[in-house]
């Protein structure tokens, strides 16, 4: 893994002009911390890397040496803010691992690894390694899905002047609204770990105001958080059932959030955080003209609560899972998040409730060719005046992944969710482009649905002109959505659909952003929807 330097006592290992900086997934599998375990950090130099790697013969093209002149680097000082550790401290591989997932979990990074650059005795100096990505955006976009368009026209830049700061205006059309929009957001207002988030959005059926300004917990051994946020929103709300329109009403939401948490840190490697807050939650219903149905009956939620947290420091870095090429941190372990208050009329709340909001997800890596998820979460309030449940939503989901090969998975998911109480617009769908895909959006809507899909997927090595990555996807969806709430509510049967898609995601762009073409066609009651369905969308996974 290394060479010997010129000093007699010092051996070196990476340079910040090596060329295997830029092969981050095999470069980091070769690395063991294990060996440094205790060194003292007398150096840590950020390398930030140019969107093309002109020593490649696959990018050293005019067009992309243009890009890499106008394209404005991530300042030194961006990356350094996001460390947690600082020299002159012990080297632990925990913590540097840690630092590595905070690093690529930043959307203007398409890798990132720290790297031993030298090592004298008992001193170590470190290389923190990142790539960017092409982060000015200008966006023309159309899609279809679940036979509804949706169009995006704008700009955005997520890291502005190279100091991770984003900024967002643009236009948009969907089945819902339309309307121009506007966002802002900095990670580390201060210079430290501080976030500010900041959004505005002028509709055709109304407007949405929200703003965040939080410390979060940034690490697994942060010992305090605290935040504040706000958001006034107003819209039309549509009850559909496939091409029908069940009822139209006018929404309007304010929500008021301050919270404070504290922690102990990573004690026998897991975090546990308490937080206490404050939440007014307001929600008002008006009619629409010629609506037949009335809307639902306005809520006000005024209440304190606590939460707690656990979070297991298990991780593991893979490839091609949801994304494509691209180093991955998945979770292991056990998650728990559970989240209690009490609304009082005393305190302006026009019902007494005790709401509560539980998580809880546990992720199993079993060898290197299985990697099971199973995630089960409740939430709603219960009235303590009239004994009962209201809006209560449990969900259980099963994710199984098989990895056949590096380019090959099967890929399987079932998801059961069960609501009580709810209102209409809290029901459950499916149709479209998240579930039942062969079917137009909400083709089914009620408070109990069962969901199963089988995938099998194939991560190409097709790299068009070193830009976009290639995969795809066959699959079977099966799954139905039934209202046994609504008295004399028609009875559904249960759907399916098979289809085929391609998946593209830019390797020079910000992560997450997977477009999908799918084309889906029903296996039940076919003579009532089309023959196929045609999905153009973009996702955050594959």
């Amino acid at each position: 893994m290394g060479e010997v330097g010129h000093s007699q006592d010092c051996q070196s290992y990476y340079a910040a002009d090596d060329p295997r900086l830029f092969d981050f997934l095999d470069t980091r599998e070769a690395i063991d911390y294990t060996a440094f375990e205790g060194l003292t950090i007398t150096d840590i130099e950020p390398v930030v890397l140019p969107i093309f790697n002109e020593n490649d013969p696959k990018e050293n093209y005019l067009l992309y040496r243009v890009a890499n002149t106008l394209h404005i680097d991530t300042q030194n000082s961006t990356v350094t803010k996001k460390l947690t550790f600082q020299e002159q401290q012990q080297l632990n591989e925990r913590v540097i691992e840690e630092n590595e997932r905070i690093l690529r979990n930043s959307d203007y990074f398409s890798g990132a690894m720290i790297v031993p650059h030298r090592v004298c005795g008992d001193q170590i100096e470190l290389l923190t390694v990142v790539r960017d990505v092409w982060t000015l955006s200008p966006s023309a976009s159309f899609s279809r899905a679940g036979g509804e368009n949706t169009s995006d026209v704008g700009i955005s830049e997520s890291n502005l002047l190279g100091t991770g700061q984003s900024l967002a205006i643009g236009r948009f059309s969907n089945s819902d609204r339309s309307g121009v929009s506007a966002s802002y957001g900095n990670d580390h207002l201060f210079g430290n770990h501080t976030e500010l988030d900041i959004s505005y959005s002028d509709n055709s059926d109304g407007h949405v105001k929200e703003l965040s300004l939080e410390r979060p917990f940034y690490s697994l051994n942060s010992s305090t958080a605290a935040g504040i946020y706000y958001l006034h929103e107003t819209r039309i709300d549509e009850i559909t059932n496939a091409t029908e329109t069940l009822n139209s009403f006018r929404t309007d939401i304010e929500k008021t959030e301050v919270y404070y948490g504290w922690s102990r840190g990573l004690i026998n490697n897991t975090s546990r955080r308490w937080t206490v807050g404050l939440t007014d939650d307001t929600t008002s219903y008006y009619y629409i003209a010629a609506t037949q149905i009335a809307p639902p009956i306005d809520r006000r939620l005024r209440y304190p609560w606590l939460s707690f947290e656990s979070i297991e420091d298990q991780y593991w870095t893979a490839r091609n899972v949801s994304q494509i090429g691209r180093q991955e941190d998945i979770r292991l372990g056990a998650y728990w998040f559970a989240r209690a208050g009490y609304a009082s009329d005393a305190w302006g709340s026009n019902e007494n409730a005790l709401i509560y909001h539980i998580r809880h997800q546990y992720t199993l890596s079993v060898g290197r060719h299985h990697l099971l998820q199973m995630t089960g979460g409740l939430n709603g309030r219960y009235n303590t005046d009239q004994n009962r449940a209201i809006s209560n939503l449990l969900t259980l989901e099963t994710r199984y992944n098989h990895f056949i090969d590096k380019n090959n998975r099967w890929h399987a998911r079932l998801r059961i969710d069960v609501a009580h109480n709810i209102d209409q617009n809290e029901q459950l769908t499916s149709g479209g482009d998240d579930n039942l895909r062969g079917y137009p959006n909400d083709t089914q809507r009620g408070d109990q649905r069962v969901l199963f899909t089988v995938e099998r997927r194939h991560f190409s090595d097709w790299h068009i002109f070193n830009l976009i990555r290639v995969g795809a996807a066959t699959y079977i969806d099966f799954g139905r959505t039934r209202d046994t709430q609504t008295p004399g509510a028609t009875n559904t049967v249960t759907l399916a659909n098979v289809g085929a898609g391609l998946r593209f995601s830019s390797s020079k762009a910000s992560q997450g952003r997977v477009v999908h073409v799918d084309i889906a066609a029903p296996l039940r009651n076919r003579r009532t929807v089309d023959r196929y369905q045609l999905l153009i969308t973009g996702k955050s996974t594959f």
